[in-house]
């Protein structure tokens, strides 16, 4: 952090209804609240009470997605791709990765996946240590068997190529090995989103299956959005800071009131304000910020009481796309500072003005027959 300017680099955010149980090779491991629904909704399974030891092989059997994403994980931080987290639902975990792998690197994290439940599974059939057809073998290890049994299902539903699972990205890696990553993703979703169908149709065949109609809705919804972020990708790629910024910024000083602050919001369709001591900025007064102010200290406060001594910036030359992470990250603007000149404010990029700086470049790029 650079404690002149006190500004902050982006930084992985737990989700607010997310409790940390581990840390891993630097990754956090987290639960997310609807997990303990889970396990009281598959507790009441069976009819008898509640099962202690459903939620014995439920708990194990998350254990096991949880490897089955560091999987993913130590794969994608091998090829120097940094992990925010890895979040733990009822359905499912999820990693979250910070940009986006090259073809053949998405290949190798996306069969990393599958590929530890394949050694899981070859583990607890060593552990079985017979043939899995003796019937004794069932009534001594039956939890045992069931977790193997999981383990291979889980093999071969993630490696359906039905994207955005584990399959599906796969086959998108290998296209994007032959085309723009772009058409490769559009295809890989649209096939995605085709499997999600069948497995819609197949849910409604007597005696029916709310499951599997649950897990094609997910499997279409999030091929659907996985292509809109690709194609919004596309659409950042190299596009700078500088080109999307405001540079008719309206600032204010740390001696100013909030009532001066409310009145030159009122006066500007300006939201948020750079606070300045001389040339340097020393944090930042948004909306929210200011109302609550006016709200708890009064009109009579200063800006400085207020304002986010924490902010986010950019070099003007830096990528648009990694002012919007910083923004999505901290709801606020970013900062568009000159680094040859001790951080003189160039510009400001809020959510208003980059919306705004597309619907031109799309309407642009119609004119001119171009798609966008």
């Amino acid at each position: 952090m650079d404690e002149e300017r006190e500004t902050k680099q982006p930084r992985p955010e737990p989700h607010p209804w997310s409790l940390q149980i581990a840390q891993v090779a630097g990754i956090p491991i987290r639960l997310h609240f609807t997990f303990f629904l889970g396990l009281i909704y598959f507790g009441f399974q069976g009819g008898r009470g509640f099962s202690w030891s459903n939620v014995a092989l439920v708990l194990a059997l998350f254990f096991c997605v949880a490897l089955h994403e560091l999987g993913h994980s130590l794969v994608a931080i091998r090829f120097g791709i940094p992990v925010l987290d890895i979040t733990l639902y009822p359905i499912g975990g999820v990693a979250s990765i910070t940009k986006r792998p090259a073809p053949v690197q998405e290949f190798w994290i996306a069969l990393a996946g599958p590929a530890v439940n394949v050694v899981i599974a070859a583990g607890l059939w060593l552990a079985l240590g017979r043939p899995l057809t003796e019937p004794a073998l069932v009534a001594v290890n039956p939890a045992l068997l069931k977790l193997l049994g999981i383990n291979v299902w889980l093999v071969l539903f993630n490696l359906i190529p039905a994207f955005p699972m584990d399959g599906g990205r796969v086959l998108r890696s290998i296209l994007a090995m032959n085309m723009q990553p772009e058409r490769a993703t559009t295809i890989a979703a649209g096939i995605g989103q085709f499997i999600a169908i069948c497995f819609g149709i197949w849910s409604f065949v007597p005696p029916g299956n709310v499951t599997l109609m649950f897990i094609a809705f997910f499997i279409f919804v999030g091929a659907g959005q996985e292509a809109n972020a690709y194609r919004q990708a596309a659409m950042l790629q190299g596009i700078l800071a500088s080109e999307a910024m405001m540079t008719d910024v309206r600032t204010l000083k740390v001696g100013d009131t909030l009532k001066e602050a409310a009145d030159v919001l009122l006066s500007t369709s300006q939201h948020d304000f750079p606070v300045m001591h001389g040339e340097q900025v020393q944090g930042v007064l948004t909306r929210n910020g200011l109302m609550r102010g006016l709200a708890g200290d009064g009109p009579g406060a200063y800006v400085a009481g207020v304002m986010d001594r924490e902010y986010a910036s950019v070099a003007p030359n830096d990528e648009l796309s990694e002012a919007l992470a910083q923004m999505n990250e901290d709801q606020s603007p970013v900062l568009v500072l000159d680094p040859t000149q001790d951080g003189k404010l160039l510009g400001l990029i809020s959510g208003e003005n980059v919306a705004e700086f597309f619907a031109i470049r799309r309407i642009n790029a119609a004119r001119n027959g171009m798609v966008v």
